[in-house]
């Protein structure tokens, strides 16, 4: 029980929490600025340099809030669903610390760990955030989470008072001794957002100028780059592409020559400028400067960044990627080897690499090449030089252009072998899922070069890099970190053919700690030596978490030579007997998986690889395959893994058939429904679940007659004719109910659906949750049953 037990209003709890942790003369609240519940800000009205007010400018906290008891993640959940918005429009630069409370507890998360979220296009941000039952709630709580299960501070009001005032002391003061915000790597993306909206336009470059100036590699986030390392109106570093002199602009390199004469000024007199730097701090202070000079590529477009395939490789995997050199080269292969990354961005996979004299490092962007250069002498972990750093276009460009001394590296067959390719090369296709072409992306003179032996997989960019690197730096060392496609994907089964390399080792991470990367599927480092000659068959990779904790190991299987598990589909497709329902395959791996259901009979269709008819004579062989479809959860380590045709063994097997039945019987993916056709998919009689009309149809309870159930396919029968017999109670008395109702139609009865159609997750009836509850308890203990028969059949590899 905690002192704001009593409290019954959402407002009088907001005021008490404020009067007891943030009642100082420095902080304000402003309750629902933006839908918003609670925002801590600074107090004092001031005025800037032109008179204009500033009030409450500056944010340290905003919450949400909550009358009752709820989990922290729900809350943090509601809270980004609602600030999203506000996040985006930069009105309000957001603020260190987001927070939630209740009655009886608060929570704090830095802003910076939660950023990630907002870059996940597979949540539709527009949900009702107070809905806590909607899917894309649920699907955004479970990635906060994750995400901020690491920094996330939780206090109960009752037990933690005074440490909750500490905290605030500590983390929310900072002085006040400047109207000016400062610029952190929390928010200066939002500052580029309102520099781009109110100091480009007053930029005196004309639009086909900047047209001009984009196809060199030069964008607007380069002058604001020049305006935020900068004191007093001039560059605090010369090694920028635009740096500012006395608050003008002038160009460092541009079009391969110098241009220190050229000034660019303001159509305003700078008066735009002025003001909105006057709102801010710069440069930003040194912890900041490196993180913030080294991502230009947080303020390149995102189809730019796509098309070029930018992706950030987090510091973690740089530095596991290191320790793995080493095992496969010796510790001293820094000074043994040569480094060249061939698609660097901005030069972080270098990190922490000491013999600069044999490291190179190029990029197809102009601008990441500046960048690597302005961070050469402000970064102590990036030791290169120079020299070493240059433009280049891997995909176009002849290797007459490379710089001497490592072109020379190239032309030694000997010097080759001790030359390691190290990249994370673009994962940028010709075309996404959606058929939306990405016009351009994979048209290069290696795509046309090397179309014969890449075959499909030459739509993918990071293919053409690893066919350039084997068909012409031959015997190199390779150490890339790629998908999973090159190694296991039935379409690169050609790719496979000709790529002969021996891959040496091999670590598997969470795609979506890359930046820009969407999905839960791995990412994979690989070390290859392509001297030695032999196709990929299978290796045990290393498996690590998001935060770099080992899991274990992981096999990875080409799956060449192979059937799969439609194809065995095939052989069971019936088409001259009564369909009972329509069972839809989609391809044979676990990224797959969502998409495997049953839907009621579509006859006019004729079966493909992808869907086929349920009869009686089928009824069996298809439900083994959701079955073994589903019964293994999809994560992202095995996302990428096939279905494979199976041995002939399960047909010897009676109750792994009957448990894949009863498991398919009660599974969510089986949709089949009373109001689309006939159900023939009860598996109890009216007698025994007090139904008040006779069925439609028999069929099943005809067809599971006389079969012999394990202990754990009964108990879900038992919890299921529960389920039953409660809704035939329910519905007794109401004629307009279907009597016929399958499962899905019993679970949408209770639950019914959202404002958007979705089907809701809990029902109002507690009931109908405990039978549920208690059926779903049971089908997980049949699920543990049929597992270990997928494996044993070759259903899946171990």
């Amino acid at each position: 029980m905690s002192k704001y037990t009593s409290i019954q209003k959402e407002e009088t709890l907001k005021a008490s929490v404020f009067a007891d942790f943030f009642g100082t003369d420095q902080y304000n609240y402003e309750p629902n600025i933006d839908n918003i519940d609670f925002i801590i800000t600074e107090k004092q009205i001031r005025s800037d340099l032109f008179g204009d007010s500033v009030v409450n400018s500056k944010h340290y906290l905003w919450a949400e809030s909550k009358k009752g008891t709820y989990d922290v993640e729900s809350m943090l959940t509601q809270l980004l669903l609602t600030c999203k918005k506000t996040y985006e429009k930069a009105t309000y630069l957001a603020p260190p610390w987001l927070g939630c409370f209740d009655i009886e507890k608060i929570a704090f998360v830095p802003f910076y760990d939660i950023l990630p979220i907002f870059n996940e296009n597979d949540i539709n941000w527009n949900t009702t955030p107070s809905n806590h039952t909607a899917p894309d709630f649920q699907k955004a709580r479970n990635k906060i989470t994750k995400l901020v299960l690491a920094n996330l501070v939780v206090y109960y009001f009752d037990t933690d008072e005074q440490e909750i005032r500490e905290f605030v002391k500590i983390h929310f003061s900072g002085g006040l001794s400047t109207i000016k915000s400062p610029i952190t790597k929390d928010n200066f993306i939002q500052i580029f957002i309102k520099w781009v909206k109110e100091v480009k336009p007053f930029i005196n470059i004309a639009k086909d100028e900047w047209i001009e100036f984009k196809q060199k590699g030069i964008l607007d986030c380069d002058f604001y780059r020049a305006d935020m390392m900068s004191l007093d109106g001039n560059s605090i570093t010369e090694k920028l592409k635009i740096i500012l002199k006395n608050d003008n602009y002038k160009f460092q390199v541009i079009f391969g020559r110098r241009l220190f004469q050229t000034n660019i000024d303001f159509t305003d007199g700078g008066i735009a400028y002025k003001r909105f730097w006057n709102k801010y701090e710069r440069p930003p202070v040194e912890t900041y400067q490196t993180y913030i000079t080294e991502r230009r590529d947080l303020l390149v477009p995102e189809n730019i960044r796509e098309r070029k395939g930018s992706f950030f490789t987090p510091a973690v995997w740089v530095k596991k990627s290191q320790e793995y050199l080493a095992k496969a080269f010796g510790e001293q292969w820094q000074d043994e080897y040569y480094i060249w990354d061939c698609a660097a961005g901005t030069g972080n996979l270098l990190a922490g690499l000491s013999n600069e004299y044999n490291i190179w490092a190029s990029d197809i962007d102009e601008g990441n090449v500046e960048t690597i250069q302005s961070l050469i002498d402000i970064d102590e972990n990036l030791n290169l030089l120079s020299g070493h750093v240059f433009q280049f276009d891997f995909l176009n460009d002849d290797f007459d252009k490379l710089p001497v001394e490592l072109k020379k590296i190239l032309d030694d067959p000997e010097k080759r072998k001790k030359l390691i390719i190290y990249i994370n090369p673009p994962y940028a296709e010709a075309d996404n899922r959606k058929g939306e072409g990405r016009t351009g992306v994979a048209v290069t003179k290696i795509h046309e070069k090397y179309a014969h032996l890449m075959g499909y997989t030459k739509r993918e960019m990071y293919i053409q890099f690893l066919t350039r690197i084997y068909c012409e730096i031959p015997d190199a060392m390779l150490a890339d970190f790629s998908k999973l496609k090159n190694l296991q994907a039935p379409k690169f089964v050609d790719f496979r053919a000709f790529f002969k390399a021996k891959l040496l080792k091999c670590f598997l991470v969470p795609a979506n700690t890359f930046d820009n990367v969407k999905g839960e599927f791995p990412i994979a480092f690989k070390i290859w030596n392509t001297e030695q000659k032999e196709v990929f068959q299978q290796i045990k990779a290393d498996v690590f978490e998001k935060n770099g904790n080992y899991l274990g190991e992981k096999t990875i299987y080409a799956y060449n030579n192979l059937q799969f598990i439609n194809d065995w589909a095939r052989t069971f497709r019936d088409t001259n007997s009564e369909s009972i329902a329509t069972i839809i395959g989609v391809s044979s791996d676990f990224q797959n998986q969502r998409l495997v259901r049953i839907e009621k009979p579509h006859m006019e269709v004729p079966a493909d690889n992808h869907h086929w008819q349920i009869t009686k004579d089928n009824l069996i062989e298809s439900s083994i395959y959701l079955a073994v479809r589903h019964c293994i959860e999809s994560t992202w380590i095995n996302d990428r893994d096939q279905f494979l045709y199976p041995s002939d063994d399960w047909k010897n097997d009676i109750e792994f058939q009957n448990n894949c039945l009863i498991f398919t019987l009660f599974h969510g993916q089986n949709r089949i429904s009373a109001n689309s056709s006939i159900n023939q998919w009860i598996p109890f009689t009216e007698k025994q679940v007090g139904a008040k009309e006779k069925f439609d149809s028999n069929f099943m309870t005809g067809f599971l007659k006389g079969k012999i159930f394990s202990a754990e396919s009964r108990a879900v029968l038992d919890a299921g004719l529960d389920l039953w017999k409660y809704y035939h109670a329910k519905i007794k008395d109401n004629r307009t109910v279907p009597v016929n109702a399958s499962f899905y139609d019993i679970r949408e009865f209770f639950q019914g659906r959202n404002e958007k159609g979705a089907m809701k997750s809990i029902s109002e009836d507690e009931i109908y949750n405990t039978l549920i509850s208690a059926l779903r308890e049971n089908i997980k203990i049949l699920t543990q049953k049929i597992q270990p028969k997928v494996y044993e059949y070759g259903f899946l590899k171990e």
